[in-house]
């Protein structure tokens, strides 16, 4: 964890103990840190600041940079559930999304890890308007799936959209799935979305990256490659590495036991 900076003081910073045969006055690049005292030219002489140089240091310039840009950086399912989306749409599609009222969509994910994830970025993208009805399993009777199916056309007959996420189809109320105008398939992220979003997780997309490196993952286990500070090299190796892992795990489960 990075310690915050101290103010800068007046004056140049130099050594306290020049190098031998070069005048202790000599320019010396700002923000030079000394242990314990720093020369103010202003003054002309070294000034004590125990308190504030203690337990504090100078960002370079790259960290500070760094620092700046974690404001603008998404989170790690933001950018691998965005970057899905996009590539499972077209910008026309998003702008009726957005805009277009008395709507009902479908959103097929690729496994029941993604349904709460897709539903918490579509609200946030496209907006309270819309009546989310998420399945993430069977329902437990007929009786609450037929409630459901009736709320949905009673919103949609009173003008407002519905949108139905789950990654069995099947399960969304019968009335969502009749209605439905659009049905919205996010794939498995391949190759080409998991650098567009590993780019703006770390502000850098890998050179390259390989379908193969991702086989078998699912959300969570992307999610859980995309760590703070970690360039876009690292994050391809943990993605690789996690594929790797989890193959030796299924092949190990589905080994025969040995006779004894």
């Amino acid at each position: 964890m990075k310690k915050p900076t101290r103010r800068r003081p007046s004056g140049n910073v130099i050594p306290m103990t020049p190098n031998k045969g070069h005048d202790e006055h000599q320019e010396k690049p700002p923000g030079t840190v000394l242990v314990d005292r720093v020369y103010d030219r202003g003054l002309g002489r070294f000034e004590d600041e125990p308190d504030e140089m203690e337990d504090n240091f100078y960002l370079d310039q790259e960290e500070d940079a760094a620092a700046a840009a974690d404001g603008d950086r998404p989170d790690a399912v933001t950018a691998i559930v965005a970057a899905t989306f996009e590539a499972a749409t077209t910008p026309e599609q998003r702008r009726r999304l957005r805009h277009n009222q008395s709507m009902c969509a479908i959103i097929h994910v690729p496994s029941p890890a993604w349904v709460l994830p897709v539903s918490v970025y579509f609200r946030s993208e496209f907006g309270e308007r819309w009546q989310q009805h998420t399945r993430h399993v069977a329902l437990p009777n007929e009786k609450n799936f037929s409630t459901s199916s009736a709320a949905v056309s009673l919103a949609l007959s009173a003008g407002q959209s519905v949108a139905g996420i789950a990654a069995d189809v099947g399960l969304l109320p019968r009335s969502l799935i009749g209605a439905a105008d659009v049905t919205i398939r996010l794939p498995s992220p391949n190759a080409a979305i998991l650098r567009i979003a590993i780019g703006r997780f770390a502000k850098r997309a890998p050179a390259e990256i390989g379908d193969t490196v991702t086989a078998g993952l699912d959300l969570p286990d992307l999610v859980a490659a995309f760590r703070p500070g970690a360039g876009p090299a690292r994050i391809v190796q943990r993605l690789a590495a996690a594929a790797a892992a989890l193959q030796v795990y299924a092949e190990l489960r589905e080994a025969p036991p040995c006779s004894s």
